[in-house]
């Protein structure tokens, strides 16, 4: 079925069919010319994160931030940002314009990107410890300088002309790591346009241990992504993030899990590159 859409599709313009090769190639330029384009953006985020227990009752936290891109040239790539406005209604008093400053500031070192980014990340609720809910963090997994630590298989075409590509990692060290510092293999589905290669849709898999020990959590969760063109922007941006991760030590369990909406998305006056 799959040849059969492809080929049906393709005859209709007179040429063959692009390969699963073609495909990544063509999104892996189109990821390296986003952070380009979104780092002018700044988008309006609402996560509602939920955190439950054995034997506890479920927490509830409701965050307000602003989402952007900022470039780090210590690490020669794009990273998204959560400035942290609002933690269950209540401002955060230490955040006066820090996203401003760090886009704007002449002095916008990496490690005051990197306090920025550790810092949003202690809003995070529940025992399962994670800084990568960004709904851009797997987009940035396919540059062209890791293409070879991923494997890809073409899984099925939409309606639409969809591409479903589903992807693992075999390289290590991984590019997600326990707090131990152990590799944890990524895997999961894209969803691309297969003529220009962009990105409407992707969905991040891990199974994971945390610790060395038999006291070692044993956990899997996934984090799906889907995006939407935002028409005054003229690209495709984050419209929800869903999470949800599972881990359990010995039978006690913890699950953690969130639902994110982006908004308001609206052009900054400037981008500067975190030095």
């Amino acid at each position: 079925m799959f040849i059969l859409v492809n080929a049906l599709a393709a005859s209709s313009y007179g040429q063959s069919p692009p390969s699963a090769k073609d495909v990544v190639r063509r999104v892996e330029q189109y990821v390296a010319s986003y952070g380009e384009k979104a780092s002018i953006v700044v988008c309006t985020e609402r996560y509602e994160q939920k955190a439950l227990g054995s034997g506890s009752e479920e927490r509830i936290r409701t965050l307000v931030s602003d989402f952007a891109l900022v470039y780090a040239d210590a690490i020669h790539g794009w990273l998204g940002f959560r400035d942290v406005r609002e933690v269950d209604g209540r401002r955060v008093s230490d955040r006066e314009d820090r996203l401003a400053r760090v886009l704007m500031g002449s002095q916008g070192r990496f490690d005051e990107a990197r306090r920025l980014s550790d810092e949003s990340a202690r809003f995070n609720i529940g025992s399962i410890e994670r800084n990568f809910n960004v709904p851009t963090a797997l987009l940035f997994f396919f540059v062209p300088e890791n293409h070879d630590r991923f494997k890809f298989s073409a899984r099925s075409v939409a309606k639409d002309g969809t591409w479903e590509i589903a992807f693992r990692e075999t390289s290590t060290p991984t590019l997600i790591r326990g707090t131990d510092g152990l590799s944890i293999r990524s895997a999961g589905t894209i969803w691309v346009q297969p003529d220009n290669g962009t990105v409407v849709r992707t969905r991040l898999d891990l199974d994971f241990v945390l610790g060395r020990s038999t006291l070692a959590h044993h956990g899997r969760g996934f984090v799906d992504v889907v995006y939407q063109f935002v028409e005054a922007m003229r690209m495709w941006l984050p419209r929800t993030m869903d999470e949800q991760f599972e881990a359990s030590r010995e039978g006690v369990r913890d699950r953690v899990s969130g639902r994110a909406d982006y908004s308001d998305c609206r052009q900054f006056t400037t981008s500067v590159r975190i030095k």
